[in-house]
């Protein structure tokens, strides 16, 4: 069981991250169940001695360089998870974009 903290933690640092329009539901079986405002579908979290492994899935904005918007993702994550952890323990942050949205 992931602590509450841990799951506010990952979403306040991905809402604030421009490009980024909605968290992804990783279990989704059709189009229509992918946006999701329920973080806990949308991460999934492992972990093994000292080294937890976060992936997240979002849905972007069409348009946007994937590339950088990702990378923010992670840097913003991984700080922030490290930061809960008074940075006693390492994170990989892999971020995967489900779906692209125009608006």
């Amino acid at each position: 069981m992931i602590d509450q903290t841990v799951y506010d933690a990952i979403s306040n640092a991905v809402v604030t991250v421009p490009g980024v329009i909605s968290f992804a539901n990783c279990s989704a079986k059709s189009q229509s169940e992918i946006k999701t405002s329920d973080i806990k579908n949308a991460v999934e979290i492992t972990s093994a001695d000292n080294i937890g492994r976060v992936k997240i899935h979002i849905i972007l904005i069409n348009g946007v360089n994937i590339r950088d918007v990702v990378n923010e993702v992670q840097i913003r994550v991984k700080y922030e998870l490290e930061k809960l952890n008074q940075f006693v323990r390492n994170y990989i942050v892999d971020v995967a974009v489900d779906d692209l949205e125009i608006i």
